[in-house]
């Protein structure tokens, strides 16, 4: 766990010093296995599209941000808050008329592909809510130290590891997206239900372990099948955008989320406090009631994206639709000129989201021969 122990040995600017190392591993492997594709004709930048997006995004997160110390009610909040959705509005009528937009939306409209934006979206604000709160509570209120506090997360990173692999690998081909990401939405609420019982006197094993380990098993069963999802049968024109789309929609998530769960669980401990000062115990007691405040709402937007799912993405049978029509457009008429090629199986890599890239490749019955791609 070298952030906890670069944070505790070293100080808080190692933990961005060792994201070089990866930095450098990805930069060697990209330099060695990615091959150029320029187009022959660069599109231009979409400028207006680029500052409306990040303007608005950054006055959402600073709006729930600034509501921390001044209120819901002040008028930087209020003011942050709307002129964020204004422009984020704007952002989408600017999209729908540029000759080049930065985010097609042909590409978020799609149905099965929104839902799994969606869920992850809810998801990265879960789970980045998930490592705040629960840092705060293991070192704030039971005074673990940085590396210890690293090392109990691993319970919840494992799990995470091996559903993200078996879902994508077993669950995606026989069950589809909608059972697996519904059914991991709801083992994350359950999760973070399990956490809001958290007392100052709650124990690691009893409190703690058993909702990382729900809910590393619920994350991982959202991230693969969504990563996937959101990635599936896109345009080749449209798939840096599909692809980015996924990590910038769990960083948004994580931003706005630690964010609004920041201000709401600071406001629930400073309510606390206000009727329950003078107990020895009470700023303990109030912090922890914060954070089970947050895991509350997190384990609501849980419940929420549940139902989102259910609602968006399509089941197997649907999805096994949606291929075969792929399918049956990429294939090939044949030419007279020369018999065609006796037909191969079809493929379809199913990438493993995470730490690993390992593919599962599932034979589509009835359709032609096409390249295994591993996205």
């Amino acid at each position: 766990m070298p952030w906890p122990s670069a944070a505790q040995y070293l100080s808080w600017r190692w933990c961005l010093y060792v994201n070089l190392v990866f930095a450098a591993i990805a930069v060697a492997g990209a330099l060695a296995w990615i091959r150029s594709s320029r187009p022959a004709v660069r599109p231009p930048m979409d400028w207006p599209g680029a500052v409306l997006a990040c303007a608005g995004l950054f006055l959402i997160v600073f709006g729930f941000s600034h509501a921390e110390t001044a209120g819901w009610t002040a008028a930087l909040t209020v003011g942050s808050l709307v002129g964020g959705v204004v422009l984020l509005a704007g952002f989408v009528i600017a999209e729908e008329r540029a000759s080049h937009p930065l985010l097609p939306l042909r590409v978020i409209l799609d149905r099965t592909r929104g839902g799994a934006y969606v869920a992850v979206g809810i998801s990265g604000i879960a789970i980045f809510g998930t490592f705040l709160f629960l840092t705060y509570y293991l070192q704030v209120i039971k005074a673990d130290s940085p590396l210890a506090t690293g090392l109990l997360f691993l319970p919840m990173i494992a799990c995470i590891l091996i559903s993200s692999n078996l879902s994508s690998i077993v669950g995606l081909p026989r069950l589809g997206p909608r059972v697996l990401i519904a059914t991991g939405m709801l083992l994350g609420a359950g999760g973070m239900a399990y956490l809001t019982q958290l007392t100052v006197t709650s124990s690691y094993a009893s409190a703690v372990l058993p909702a990382l380990l729900i809910l590393g098993l619920g994350f991982g069963m959202i991230f693969a099948p969504a990563i996937n999802t959101a990635t599936f049968g896109v345009a080749r024109q449209d798939s840096g955008v599909a692809s980015a789309l996924v990590n910038t929609m769990q960083q948004v998530g994580g931003s706005i989320g630690i964010s609004a769960l920041s201000t709401i669980a600071l406001t629930a401990t400073a309510s606390y406090l206000i009727t329950h000062h003078t107990s020895p115990l009470a700023p303990a007691i109030a912090a922890t009631h914060g954070y089970t405040t947050a895991f509350t709402v997190s384990a609501a937007l849980l419940g929420l994206g549940f139902i989102l799912a259910i609602v968006l993405l399509p089941s197997k049978h649907r999805l096994a639709e949606l291929r075969n029509a792929a399918a049956t457009v990429a294939a090939p008429a044949p030419t007279p000129a020369r018999a065609a090629p006796a037909p191969q199986p079809a493929f379809e890599a199913i990438p493993v989201a995470l730490c690993s890239c390992s593919p599962v490749v599932t034979p589509v019955a009835g359709s032609a021969a096409t390249p295994v791609r591993y996205q």
